[in-house]
């Protein structure tokens, strides 16, 4: 049995892939804010797919820097480990974000991921998401890459894709383009589409 745990974005939950088939011989584990992982016996796994998407690829890469993982491939998706800055989102947008952040932004910035118009996120608490982005700027730092495959969506406007090419390039990181904003899972819409070919 092989395992995937698959790291969120920011506002999302696990009902992005409720119609995502299941795949034989794979344990997929959707972590989203607060970004807990569960107790696993690693060891038990043939292999493991470590995704980060979005936020996601940051807090993958702090899970990475405290495991010593056998068999394990790691894959950023539309995002850094260096997430805030010149290699993500500039700390201006960020701010703007957090300071300005009402339910009517946060839909503003659902089309700018071009996530579909049919899309309404369950739950939605903006003061959690006020939270999740407070936390995650007073605890932020600079990680090393542990990703061995970027997927970088060109239409990419949250994270822009030329920061994430030009990050990903000086890393050597295999780089993978797809036509689609930083929402992409109307391409990558099954767990298979994520690890086929790595």
């Amino acid at each position: 049995m092989n395992l995937m745990l698959f790291f969120n974005g920011w506002g999302m939950d696990e009902s992005i892939f409720k119609n995502f088939p299941p795949v034989d011989n794979l344990n997929v584990i959707v972590i989203s804010y607060p970004y807990e992982i569960p107790k696993l016996d690693f060891e038990t796994y043939n292999h493991i797919y470590i995704v980060g998407w979005s936020f996601g690829v940051y807090y993958a890469s702090k899970f990475l820097k405290t495991k010593q993982l056998k068999s394990y491939t790691a894959i950023a998706i539309n995002g850094t480990p260096e997430i805030i800055g010149t290699n993500g989102i500039t700390e201006k947008i960020f701010n703007l974000t957090l300071n300005n952040l009402d339910l009517e932004n946060l839909y503003k910035f659902y089309s700018n991921m071009e996530v579909p118009n049919n899309f309404i996120a369950p739950n939605i608490n903006i003061n959690i998401l006020k939270n999740s982005l407070q936390e995650l700027k007073d605890d932020y730092h600079l990680l090393d890459n542990p990703f061995q495959i970027a997927i970088i969506g060109v239409r990419d406007k949250i994270i822009p894709a030329s920061r994430q090419v030009k990050y990903f390039t000086s890393k050597h990181v295999h780089i993978k383009s797809i036509e689609c904003g930083h929402y992409p899972f109307e391409i990558l819409n099954d767990w298979n589409k994520l690890i086929k070919d790595n």
